[in-house]
């Protein structure tokens, strides 16, 4: 959220994209004033930094980089920075993914 919050002056609009159902369900209410806790409520507000949002659902085999980026975060205390080298599993994932994108 802090990252998304510094692009809100920069950025015409944001895409939240999730592969949990409940999760975008809850961001859904949450955008139309519903938030179901104070966590909801504060990306609300992000909703709000921007001109332009939009929420949708992808099923995890379409969203295998994010999955893959959030699980090694979990297991590893590592930390990416600009110019460091992709794992080659994530690698492949992106190759697959370009593959079948196009």
């Amino acid at each position: 959220m802090t990252a998304a919050q510094e692009w809100a002056d920069t950025a015409d609009g944001i895409w939240i994209e999730g592969d949990s159902a409940i999760t975008i369900a809850d961001l859904h209410r949450t955008a139309r004033g519903h938030p179901p806790d104070k966590t909801m409520a504060q990306i609300a507000n992000l909703f709000c930094a921007f001109k332009a949002y939009k929420i949708s659902h992808v099923y995890r085999a379409a969203n295998r980089a994010a999955d893959f980026v959030a699980s090694f975060s979990c297991l590893d205390d590592l930390e990416w920075r600009r110019g460091m080298s992709l794992s080659l599993d994530f690698c492949s994932i992106l190759d697959d993914d370009l593959t079948f994108c196009t």
